[in-house]
Formats: structure tokens, C-alpha cells, sequence
């Protein structure tokens, strides 16, 4: 039974992808569609909250890499199936989207690309971690009314900066959108976006006004640093050195085995990481928002909060890591450790 307009659509969703019964789950996206449902509601009604479910129940322990990994590919057999039960709608405008270099993570954009044609507007989806140079290419061949970027997290900050200068460079204005942006819409535009859409709905509205008038770009947002370049890409180096300064101090971390050892060094590396985009964007939330997710998730996987204060507190020890704007930040990061429940 479909029951329009509750948590049940979701659930069900969800228990056909993770079970990997796609026939029924993309039947039932079907049955929403013969019942009335548009398509665009189907999108954001169901798939997307069932994406992020799925993920918030990766992050409580009760599901596994592989059942994620299911669910979204259910998920995107059920968009082409929707695609191929509309007639083509009436096109207007024209929008190409893609995710961010280095942003793997390609469901969330295609849900908005699919929003988009089917809510009228001419839409191309190039898929994930779309580079720069390609993106470019495309752009000055096909001449878009806009350039769309899905970013799901903020590793992946310079890479929409990237695509927001290849856009601007063609006079062609951006929209941003996707989880990184979700709960702090202004760092849309501190990466060089012209504007941020949390979904299709605020997308179209955005488009129209441009329609009328053309917004001004945000030139010149180029925010290339190669201090913050090279923390990121030495992040696995200063895991690795924190990892055993930890061990030697840390009980927890000297009885850790390989596995638990390596998903440990990952984690450490992933706080470089969102160090260098917290700087990027000049807001210290980026690594507090990433140290309360990491706290949450470890806590379903019983490990404590102290243990990844112990592993902040190697990395802060590390010569390369302290004072300047980088040790203030990790310096944050602590105390907000520390007070947090």
C-alpha cells in the first residue's frame, strides 16, 4: 500500500534497497508516479530522505558499506526508470550539473539533474568528480544558462572553487548545492558560487530570476594556497606520525589491530583535511561540525571520545601542525572536544 505523505514511502524504499530488491523498490517509485506523484516530489520526497537515512543508519553501526552502497545503486536504477516513464517535457533554459573534482558521491546530483529536466529545463549531468579542464570544455561548446555543482562535503571545497572559475570564465553564472553545503549555505559563496539551492524548488526560482536579469559573478574567487595544499596532501604523512606518537602514549590506540590501526590513521588524516577546508573558508565549523560526526560515529562503534582527543592531541604535537591559523584551528577542535557532552 502507498500512503502519500509519511515517513512509511521512505521506510519501504529503504527496506526493498537495502535487500536489494530493486524490482519492487522501482516498482513502487513507479506506482508513486501512476498515483499522481510528480516526478521532482518522488525525487525529494523519497529518494533523497531514503539516501539519508541510509546514511545516518551507516553512521549508527546499524548498517554496513555494502548496504549503502546497494541503496544508492537501487536508487539510481529507480531514477532511470522514471526518466523513461515521462513524456519529454516542454524545455526552457538549459543547465549542465556536476559534482565537484574529486566528489565521488554522484547521487545527489544526478536526483538534481533529473529534478531539473523534469521540471522543464534542459539539463546535462556530467557525473562524478568532474574535472576542471573537461567541465570547461563542455561549457564553451555548449554554452549553458547555468553551471550546477553537487559538493557532499567539504574535502571537496576547492574543487567547486574550480568549476565556479571555469563557469565565470564564460560568463556562465553557478548554482551550489549538496550535503557540504547543507547547514552553512554561505560557504556556497566563499568557494565562488553565485548562489546556493538546498533543492530543485529554490534552483528553478533562482534560475527565473536570472532569466530576467543576469547576476553578477563572483569573479576572481580563485582561492588556490599552496600552504593548504600541501596539508592536504601530506594529511596521510601527519596521520601516520600522530598515529604512533598516540600509541606510545595511549593504550587504546597500542592495542589497536592492523584494520582498526589503518581506519584510525584514516581518521586522523580526515582532521587535516577538514583543518585545511575549515581555513579555506575561514570558519572553524567546518572541523567542529567534522569532530561532532566523528565523535557520533566512533561512539556507535564503542569507541570512546577520548580516544579521538588522544589522536587530535598527536596530531597538535606534530611541529608542522602547531601555531598560526592552523594550530588555532586544531586548538578549537580540542576545546570544543573537551566541553562537548
Amino acid at each position: 500500500m502507498i500512503h502519500v505523505g509519511d515517513q512509511s514511502n521512505v521506510n519501504q524504499f529503504i527496506e526493498q534497497a537495502v535487500s536489494g530488491d530493486t524490482r519492487e523498490a522501482v516498482g513502487f517509485a513507479i506506482q508513486l508516479l501512476d498515483t499522481g506523484w510528480s516526478k521532482v516530489s518522488i525525487i525529494d520526497g523519497v529518494l533523497a530522505p531514503a539516501q539519508r537515512e541510509v546514511g545516518a543508519r551507516w553512521q549508527r553501526g546499524e548498517l554496513g558499506v555494502a548496504d549503502e552502497h546497494l541503496a544508492s545503486n537501487v536508487a539510481e536504477t529507480a531514477l532511470y526508470a522514471l526518466a523513461s516513464e515521462l513524456p519529454m517535457p516542454d524545455v526552457h533554459g538549459s543547465v549542465v550539473v556536476a559534482c565537484a573534482p574529486g566528489d565521488w558521491h554522484s547521487i545527489a546530483g544526478h536526483m538534481f539533474a533529473e529534478g531539473l529536466h523534469a521540471s522543464g529545463v534542459a539539463t546535462t549531468f556530467l557525473g562524478a568528480s568532474t574535472p576542471a579542464a573537461d567541465v570547461s570544455r563542455y561549457l564553451v561548446k555548449h554554452r549553458p544558462n547555468a553551471l550546477a555543482v553537487s559538493c557532499a562535503m567539504p574535502l571537496f571545497f576547492t574543487g567547486v572553487t574550480e568549476l565556479a572559475d571555469a563557469a565565470h570564465s564564460f560568463d556562465i553564472p553557478v548554482i551550489a548545492g549538496g550535503r557540504a553545503f547543507a547547514e552553512h549555505p554561505e560557504w556556497a559563496m566563499r568557494v565562488g558560487a553565485d548562489a546556493y539551492a538546498p533543492d530543485v524548488t529554490r534552483a528553478l526560482e533562482i534560475l527565473a530570476t536570472w532569466e530576467v536579469a543576469a547576476p553578477p559573478l563572483a569573479l576572481g574567487q580563485t582561492r588556490s594556497n599552496e600552504r593548504l595544499a600541501t596539508l592536504d596532501t601530506r594529511a596521510s604523512e601527519f596521520a601516520a606520525r600522530a598515529f604512533h606518537d598516540a600509541s606510545t602514549r595511549v593504550g587504546t590506540f597500542a592495542r589497536y589491530t592492523s584494520r582498526e590501526a589503518e581506519r584510525a590513521k584514516e581518521n586522523l588524516a580526515y582532521m587535516v583535511r577538514f583543518v585545511a577546508a575549515a581555513l579555506y573558508v575561514d570558519d572553524t565549523a567546518v572541523f567542529t561540525d567534522y569532530l561532532s560526526w566523528l565523535v557520533d560515529l566512533m561512539g556507535s562503534r564503542e569507541v570512546t571520545k577520548s580516544a579521538v582527543l588522544a589522536g587530535l592531541e598527536s596530531l597538535r604535537a606534530i611541529p608542522e601542525l602547531r601555531g598560526g591559523d592552523i594550530g588555532a584551528t586544531f586548538d578549537t577542535g580540542a576545546a570544543f572536544l573537551a566541553e562537548s557532552p
